[in-house]
């Protein structure tokens, strides 16, 4: 009986260079097919397989620093001009039985998020060409390898700020933020050209905007005039930092706007305030 496919043995590539401290990888293909039923009968009798086959791919990674080979986060996302762009990836996930290879990635989804009690994660998703899967090119024991992190980013060393045309301001120093979130999703459609099966370009549909939220345990900083928190010209910025208190990434999103502030609370629990705030995708 083969063995199993363990996840010790999978590797993910992208443009040939491997990505490094993924958690998760998902690989969904489902068929466009045309269905065609003859004149005279109550049922499908054949299925036709349309053009523009594709799957997608998502991956959770742990954002670190200094991480051996390529951060799937900065290294590579902005290779193509940002998130609007209409660039391409090709992706192999390697294992040991073969290689499953999607050509034509365009990103669509994309998010990061921290916590109280865990680690920064982020995650990504993209449209691709149909999955193809190959024998050649499996995995060997040869091909393990241990990655070196420099660090990974934990609750302590996270700050939010803001900077904005009034004297309104957010400030991790003052609020005791318990998690927060960025993400974006880009609705893609598909050129293809005549007599092509895969699309030339995945264009995005605009216009196109993020969100991003925090909650914070209520205290009497977070319970006077929050209405007036931030302006329509606001700057939110995640920062992400080393030890020593020094920036090593951040998150600065402009022209946010607060499109809701919601309060609850359970039985034994602290009651929590949830921000949420818009913002647009530029490029």
């Amino acid at each position: 009986m083969p063995e199993r496919v363990h996840s010790s043995e999978i590797q993910v590539f992208v443009d040939g260079q491997r990505i490094p401290a993924i958690e998760s990888v998902a690989i969904e293909s489902p068929k466009s097919v045309t269905d065609i039923r003859r004149l005279g009968d109550s049922h499908v009798t054949e299925r036709m397989l349309n053009s523009n086959q594709s799957s997608t791919l998502t991956m959770d990674v742990f954002l670190t620093t200094g991480a051996t080979g390529i951060d799937p986060i900065y290294s590579y996302q902005h290779m193509q001009s940002g998130f609007l762009s209409t660039g391409k990836f090709k992706f192999d996930i390697k294992d040991s039985v073969g290689v499953t290879t999607i050509s034509g990635g365009s990103l669509t989804s994309y998010s990061i998020r921290g916590s109280v009690g865990d680690m920064v994660k982020g995650s990504t998703s993209y449209l691709g060409d149909g999955a193809i899967q190959t024998s050649a090119g499996a995995l060997t024991p040869s091909d393990a390898s241990t990655d070196s992190f420099l660090g990974v980013f934990r609750p302590k060393n996270i700050a939010v700020s803001t900077t904005t045309d009034g004297s309104e301001g957010v400030d991790s120093t003052v609020l005791n933020i318990q998690s927060f979130d960025i993400s974006t999703s880009i609705e893609r459609e598909s050129v293809t050209r005549l007599g092509e099966r895969h699309p030339k370009f995945r264009y995005p549909t605009l216009p196109s905007q993020g969100n991003l939220n925090f909650e914070v345990i209520k205290t009497e900083a977070t319970g006077v005039n929050i209405s007036s928190l931030i302006c329509e010209t606001g700057v939110i910025k995640i920062d992400l930092k080393n030890d020593a208190g020094l920036s090593l990434i951040n998150f600065t999103t402009s022209g946010c706007c607060l499109e809701s502030v919601n309060e609850s609370t359970s039985l034994d629990d602290n009651t929590v305030v949830s921000f949420s705030y818009y913002f647009p995708i530029l490029q």
